[in-house]
């Protein structure tokens, strides 16, 4: 299997549609990543770590609370997880980056829906998985939505587990779906799960943020 630009393309006819499509959320549907990097590059300052843009993205797609405890781990910091959990809040208040719709995405879920089954299976924590689609009117869309909470500690992204977990939600078999991605490691976990990997990044129109910057 290989990552495309673009598939399936819109318009296509139903007898080639595939069985459902899943999605990843940030990065994905909606352009978090730059909130995120600076919300948990504050965080984690915070707290003694070191958070730079080309790890932030080097790790899209894992778990936050494992971030955090796997820089711990690399810098030799002792960490207090929780701690800095609870840190993110406060650093999100003060963050000024804003968070919008990702279009050229955006328009491959309203052109599918109502046509075949849609899920998203995202890393990030349900709240604000729920609430990042609702402020910009995609929840609706979702016949599942499958988050960090919903599979087992440790099981995130690059596992398979959360895309499974989309598919069995579903009532579809994992090979018959596919799936769109931003990261790296979202597309080994797609592939994983024996699904059809999309790199969104490919995309026309994607919102390509300086990854490799300090």
């Amino acid at each position: 299997m290989s990552s495309s630009a673009a598939a399936p393309p819109a318009g296509a006819p139903e007898h080639n549609a595939p069985a459902a499509l899943i999605f990843d959320c940030d990065g994905t549907i909606v352009d978090t990543m730059k909130m995120f990097y600076e919300v948990d590059r504050i965080a984690a300052e915070r707290h003694g770590l070191k958070l730079t843009r080309k790890r932030f993205y080097e790790l899209a797609g894992v778990p936050i609370m494992d971030i955090f405890a796997l820089l711990g781990k690399e810098q030799g910091v002792e960490t207090d997880v929780p701690a800095i959990m609870g840190s993110m809040a406060a650093a999100k208040e003060e963050c000024t980056v804003p968070v919008t719709l990702i279009e050229p995405v955006a328009a491959v879920v309203r052109e599918w829906h109502g046509r075949v089954p849609l899920a998203v299976a995202s890393s990030g924590q349900k709240a604000a998985v729920l609430g990042h689609l609702g402020e910009h009117g995609m929840l609706q869309y979702f016949d599942a939505v499958v988050t960090v909470e919903d599979v087992p500690a440790g099981r995130g992204k690059p596992a398979p587990d959360l895309y499974l977990e989309a598919a069995r939600r579903l009532g579809v078999d994992p090979s018959g779906c596919v799936a769109y991605e931003d990261a790296d490691l979202g597309i080994e976990s797609v592939k994983a799960a024996g699904m059809t990997p999309v790199d969104v990044r490919l995309m026309e129109g994607y919102p390509h943020d300086d990854y490799y910057a300090e």
